[in-house]
């Protein structure tokens, strides 16, 4: 009899790590993460077999994906407001910061129109600006907005963009004058001039990497999580961003 249940131990071991390694991963994450989670993700499945699928969207409406009932295995918005507001109502239970997400101006190469906040007051500068409700850095430009004195509604905004990756996008185009971006999404575009904004104005926000209360898989989960900690680090490091130390 105890070599029966040795024999059936043994077999559900097998077929645990059979799953295990045929299974995958549901990372919902803001659109400015693209470039570097795209390489941990094939790394990742590299190195373990297990296959990341990835949502990128801004972050609010990753976050309210999540409010309404859907299910990844890990969380990575562009602030950590949307990790706070998820633990607080019980959907994340716990987050590492991994890196800064700086806001900065950009503006299209050979556009000189725009040396500080200030000048988007002028009439002539043509304004796209994130959505607060649908992304981070949207929330995070009105908050420098406030912080710089500047009344929103007399800013010429012709369009808000739902990711970061739209408003860069318009630059690059020309479709505007100025827009308030991640600074990795600058330094990754290549086509766009950037402006600094002041230490005393700017909001640095931190990348939050969030294990969710209710994932489907909870130990790869926390797998891929050690590894973007530990590893992943220095990929977001190559695209641009100032990791956490």
């Amino acid at each position: 009899m105890r070599k029966i249940w040795i024999i059936v131990v043994f077999f559900l071991l097998i077929v645990s790590e059979f799953s295990f390694a045929n299974d995958y991963l549901l990372v919902f994450a803001g659109a400015g993460m693209r470039l570097p989670l795209d390489v941990i993700g094939k790394n990742f499945e590299k190195q373990y077999g297990i296959k990341v699928v990835y949502d990128y969207e801004g972050s609010g409406r990753l976050g309210n994906k999540i409010l309404v009932g859907q299910k990844p295995d890990v969380f990575i918005p562009g602030a950590e407001k949307w990790a706070k507001l998820l633990q607080k109502k019980g959907y994340v239970r716990n987050y590492w910061p991994i890196a800064y997400h700086i806001p900065v101006i950009i503006t299209p190469l050979s556009n000189t129109k725009i040396n500080n906040l200030q000048d988007f007051l002028r009439k002539d500068v043509r304004l796209v600006i994130g959505d607060g409700k649908a992304c981070a850095i949207g929330r995070i430009s009105s908050l420098i907005f406030k912080r710089a004195g500047l009344d929103e509604r007399k800013l010429n905004i012709v369009a808000r963009g739902v990711t970061v990756k739209q408003l860069v996008h318009w630059i690059e185009g020309k479709n505007a004058d100025a827009s308030i971006v991640w600074h990795a999404d600058a330094v990754q575009s290549g086509k766009v001039r950037i402006v600094t904004i002041p230490d005393k104005i700017n909001y640095v926000d931190i990348i939050p990497i969030c294990e969710m209360s209710k994932a489907l898989h909870p130990m790869i989960a926390q797998k891929y999580i050690n590894y973007l900690l530990f590893t992943g680090k220095s990929i977001f490091k190559k695209y641009g961003f100032r990791v956490v130390k």
